[in-house]
């Protein structure tokens, strides 16, 4: 009798118990999958903090061995040419990179030859490789920067050949970028420059000397173009006052681009992290830096975003 009982009442889910069943897995997954995007991204950004690090780490190692930091761009005097070779090339021997800078030799090779040699050719697929030390995993962007321009101002990358993208760009100057000091630069890079510690009298813990740039920006608007920039230089088809933005930064806008900037996103510093971006400070450190920072985009120049950007203003920098 018992067993013809319980045999009765043996059955299995109804329709409602299953999407009963469903909804609360689907609750919990809603609830669970922005603390999992959260941690992946919290990743992501100690990893881009870490490759900040290095390449603080290896600025200093240069200005050990060379007693300057590198050039910003190197201008060799040929006039209109296809491609400069920039700072971040130098550091490749401080970064583990020594047999790609030997395979290169940037000191007697110019960019302009190497990207005119056969796609076959050793030392122009390494211009086209993707190096990790030069990218932040939170961007989006490609191993090839196919919105590299040869001119700041002109998006047109016409005849140009697409370099390895790096997502860290040099401090040029606080509003547009510059080729010398006299021209106007604050930052220790420019064109041709040989910066030394002792020229940073505001404090290298005072001063970025290297930022973020994302590849692009999602706006509610649509994607901004921000270009991020290139490992090893510019390939830009005009003289070097051209393409300084694929190696240099000078925030003409504010940071991470907001709705109603112009069409200077190309030369800023911007990152796809929440609220900021990621710097290097001239004493090595890394900082995170508020999109809310205070930036005056117009002068006269009184801001602490500014401030950060010149080396040499003789104004006190508060907290930031």
């Amino acid at each position: 009798m018992d067993l013809q009982y319980w045999a009765k009442r043996q059955r299995g889910f109804t329709l409602i118990e299953l999407l009963v069943v469903i909804a609360i897995i689907a609750i919990l997954v809603a609830l669970l999958l922005p603390a999992v995007q959260q941690a992946r991204e919290a990743a992501r950004r100690s990893s881009c903090k870490n490759n900040l690090k290095q390449l603080g780490l290896a600025l200093h190692n240069y200005h050990d061995t060379h007693k300057v930091f590198p050039p910003g761009v190197v201008d060799t005097g040929l006039g209109s040419q296809r491609g400069i070779w920039s700072w971040s090339t130098f550091l490749l021997p401080f970064v583990e990179q020594a047999p790609l800078y030997d395979l290169l030799d940037p000191g007697p090779n110019q960019l302009s030859d190497l990207v005119a040699l056969p796609n076959t050719d050793p030392r122009y697929m390494a211009l086209q490789q993707p190096y990790a030390a030069f990218r932040c995993p939170s961007d989006t962007g490609p191993n090839l920067n196919t919105h590299s321009h040869r001119d700041v101002r002109n998006s047109s990358n016409s005849g140009d050949t697409d370099l390895a993208l790096s997502n860290y760009a040099a401090v040029n100057a606080y509003r547009f970028l510059r080729q010398t000091l006299a021209d106007g630069a604050t930052g220790p890079f420019y064109v041709n420059s040989r910066v030394k510690l002792r020229d940073f009298t505001d404090g290298t813990s005072n001063s970025i000397i290297v930022g973020e740039r994302s590849w692009e920006l999602v706006r509610s608007t649509g994607v901004v173009q921000a270009k991020a920039a290139n490992v090893f230089g510019t390939p830009g088809t005009g003289t070097v006052n051209f393409g300084l933005a694929s190696a240099l930064a000078a925030p003409r806008e504010k940071i991470n681009c907001p709705p109603g900037s112009t069409n200077h996103c190309g030369m800023t510093l911007s990152s796809r992290h929440a609220g900021g971006v990621q710097v290097v400070m001239g004493d090595g450190s890394v900082r995170f830096i508020s999109e809310n920072i205070q930036h005056n985009t117009n002068p006269p120049v009184n801001s602490t975003l500014e401030y950060l950007l010149d080396i040499a203003d003789g104004e006190v920098v508060g907290e930031f």
